[in-house]
C-alpha cells in the first residue's frame, strides 16, 4: 500500500496510474504551476505526476495559503496552471477537478522561457510560503536526499508514516518522498495530534514512525509516550528547529525505555532538505548537536567566517525571484552556505552556535525577520525591529506602542505561527549604530535578557 486516507487506500501501481492521469490535464510542453497540498491522495498523486512527467514544475503551497499571498505568487511567476480548491481565478479555465483540487490552466499561449531542464520542484524559503523567493530543486537532488534518509533511518517497505506536518513544508515533503522511496506507506490526515481522530488513525493503520518540529514534541511530552498505545511504533524523528536540550534528554531516555529510536536532524529547504542527523544510539551523548552529515554529504566550517558549509548532491540549484529565473542553470554546484555559525567536536559532530543570517524558526517555519519587519512597519506606520531566537520572536518598537494581541494575530494569520511565541517590547527608542542602522546585537541581548527574567 502506498497511501491511506481515511477509508481509502491506494497501491503503488494504481497511484502511478492516477498520477499520470492527473498530469495529463496539465498543459503540454515545459512550464510551471502552483499546487496546493492538502493531505489527500489526489494532491499527492498530482505532485508525483508532475515529477514523473518531467514537463511541469510545481510550486508547492499550503492548502490554506492566504489569498493575498497566492495573488502575489501568481503575479510574480505567471504560472501556466494552478491546482487549487475553489473556482478558477481570472485568466484561468478549469480543465479538471480532482477531489478538493481544481486543475486550472492559464488562458492563451505560454509567454515565458521554459524552466531549466534540471528543475523539478519549487518550494518557498519560508515553511508557510510567506516568502515569494523560491528554492529551485532538481529531480536528482530530491532523489538523492530521499535515498539518504532511507539509508540512515533504515526505512523499509513495512514502515508507515503519518502526516504530522504540511506536505508543502520541506520536512513534510521529505517524509513523503522517503517513505514512498523505500516502498513504504504514508497515512494522510488533516487531523491534529491533539485530536482523538489522529491517534485512532495512527493505531488503525499501524504507524511505525512519528515526526515533528519542536512544538510537536512539546505536545507529545504532555501526552507521554506510554499513553500513545501504538504497538508498531519504532521511531521518532525531529527537525524544523532546535529542540530544547531538556526535551532531547526526555525523549532520548523515554525512547530508550520504550525500545524506540529517536533521531534529531538538521536541514534546510535549500538542501532538499536534510543535511545532518544524530544517530539514535549517540543521541544522549551528543545532546545539543546537529550530528553528522547525511550519507553522500559533507560538512565543514569556513575557517574565516565560522559558517557551516554543506556539500552534497541534494543542494538546490539556487533561488528564483521571478519567472525568468526559473530558466537559470545550477548556481551553487552542490555547495551550500547554510547561514549558521557552527563548531565541531573531536568526534566530528557539529553544533550550531549562532546565525549569520536573519532567520528564525517558529512553529517549524523558517521566518525571514526582514520580511516580518517590513510587514509590521507598514501595518503600524512605525519603525519596527525584530530579533529573538528560535520559537521566541521579539518585536521591538521605539515610537508608538504596538498592540501585542494584534501583532500575534497578524503573524499567526500570515505565517501560521503560534502567537505565544511572539513578544512585543516597547523601548524609548530603537538602538542605532553610528551608521544610523538598527543595532541588532543590542536588540538580541535585550531579547535574551527578557526571555530569562
Amino acid at each position: 500500500m502506498a497511501l491511506v486516507q481515511g477509508s481509502r487506500q491506494i497501491r503503488y501501481d494504481d497511484l502511478a496510474e492516477l498520477s499520470d492521469s492527473l498530469a495529463s490535464w496539465l498543459p503540454a510542453g515545459r512550464g510551471m504551476g502552483i499546487l496546493s497540498m492538502p493531505s489527500t491522495i489526489e494532491a499527492v498523486a498530482l505532485y508525483l505526476g508532475a515529477l514523473r512527467s518531467a514537463r511541469q514544475v510545481p510550486l508547492l503551497v499550503q492548502a490554506d495559503l492566504a489569498p493575498d499571498l497566492l495573488a502575489s505568487l501568481i503575479a510574480q511567476y505567471a504560472p501556466d496552471w494552478l491546482a487549487l480548491p475553489g473556482p478558477a481565478p481570472a485568466g484561468y479555465t478549469t480543465r479538471h477537478v480532482a477531489g478538493q483540487l481544481g486543475i486550472h490552466v492559464r488562458d492563451g499561449d505560454a509567454l515565458h522561457e521554459a524552466p531549466h531542464a534540471d528543475l523539478a520542484l519549487l518550494l518557498s524559503t519560508s515553511g508557510s510560503t510567506g516568502s515569494s523567493k523560491l528554492v529551485r530543486l532538481s529531480a536528482h537532488g530530491l532523489a538523492a536526499n530521499a535515498g539518504s534518509i532511507v539509508s540512515y533511518l533504515g526505512l523499509v517497505a513495512d514502515d508507515r508514516a503519518i502526516t504530522t506536518l504540511p506536505l508543502a513544508y520541506s520536512f513534510g515533503m521529505s517524509i513523503l518522498n522517503s517513505h514512498l522511496g523505500c516502498g513504504g506507506c504514508v497515512v494522510l490526515t488533516e487531523d491534529s495530534l491533539m485530536t482523538r481522530e489522529f491517534w485512532e488513525a495512527a493505531r488503525a493503520h499501524s504507524v511505525t514512525s512519528l515526526s515533528g518540529v519542536p512544538a510537536t514534541y512539546e505536545m507529545l511530552r504532555r501526552i507521554g509516550l506510554a499513553r500513545l498505545a501504538l504497538p508498531k511504533l519504532r521511531m521518532l524523528t525531529q527537525a524544523g528547529g532546535r529542540l530544547r536540550d531538556e526535551l532531547v534528554h526526555h525523549f532520548g531516555e523515554s525512547a530508550r525505555a520504550h525500545g524506540l529510536q529517536f533521531f534529531v536532524m538538521y536541514g534546510q529547504t535549500e538542501a532538499s532538505p536534510r543535511i545532518s542527523y544524530v544517530p539514535a544510539d549517540r543521541l544522549l551523548d551528543k545532546v545539543g548537536s546537529i550530528g553528522i552529515p547525511v550519507p553522500g554529504g559533507r560538512m565543514r566550517i569556513d575557517a574565516d567566517s565560522g559558517e557551516l558549509v554543506y556539500e552534497g548532491p541534494n543542494v538546490m540549484m539556487g533561488y528564483a525571484g521571478s519567472r525568468a529565473e526559473l530558466a537559470d542553470a545550477d548556481a551553487l554546484q552542490g555547495r551550500l552556505q547554510t547561514g549558521d555559525l557552527a563548531r565541531m567536536d573531536d568526534e566530528g559532530y557539529f553544533y550550531i552556535v549562532g546565525r549569520a543570517k536573519r532567520f528564525l524558526k517558529l512553529s517549524g517555519n523558517r521566518i525571514n525577520l526582514d520580511e516580518v519587519e517590513a510587514m509590521l512597519s507598514t501595518r503600524f506606520a512605525s519603525q519596527i525591529a525584530c530579533s529573538g531566537s528560535d520559537d521566541d520572536l521579539v518585536v521591538f518598537n521605539g515610537d508608538i506602542p504596538v498592540p501585542q494581541d494584534e501583532v500575534r494575530k497578524l503573524l499567526q494569520a500570515r505565517y501560521k505561527i503560534f502567537g505565544g511565541l511572539v513578544r512585543c517590547v516597547q523601548l524609548e527608542a530603537l538602538p542605532l549604530m553610528a551608521s544610523g542602522k538598527v543595532d541588532y546585537q543590542s536588540l538580541l541581548r535585550l531579547a535574551s535578557e527578557g526571555n530569562h527574567r
